[in-house]
């Protein structure tokens, strides 16, 4: 259903927060549009093994932001459009954390192979396979 959410319960940051901010990036790259159905709060809540009340609570507060609403009748629907095109401090921010994961990685003592191996993988997940097999290429002068 929203396989796209992921909350990280050992996280400090609340996880209504983690989802108030997960959802609101879907908005901001076109992931959710205005019209789309969000999960029932029940749905949501199994899916996640989280409290139903958590999930309340973070679609109050996307309400409140002018983002869903609630309609009888048809359940939580995206009514606000936050996508916009990257703008670059938002490119910066997207390599900072990349910069940061393989900062994580190394002083976990995660080989550079096998972070590649896992980079990878979420490239081809997201971007398709095609494109690594081209990348991979191009940075071995092959193309």
């Amino acid at each position: 259903m929203a396989i796209w959410l992921d909350v990280n319960k050992s996280s400090s940051i609340p996880i209504y927060v983690q989802l108030v901010d997960q959802i609101k990036h879907a908005l901001e790259v076109g992931i959710l549009l205005p019209g789309d159905k969000l999960p029932t709060v029940r749905q949501l809540a199994n899916e996640l093994t989280i409290a139903p009340n958590t999930i309340v609570k973070a679609y109050g507060e996307l309400d409140a932001l002018g983002l869903i609403e609630s309609r009888v009748g048809s359940g939580t629907v995206v009514v606000g459009n936050l996508k916009v095109k990257m703008r670059p401090q938002q490119h910066e921010g997207v390599f900072e954390r990349l910069h940061n994961v393989v900062k994580d990685a190394a002083s976990l003592e995660i080989s550079e192979q096998e972070l590649n191996e896992h980079y990878n993988s979420a490239v081809r997940h997201f971007y398709g396979e095609a494109n690594v097999r081209l990348e991979n290429k191009g940075a071995k002068g092959e193309v």
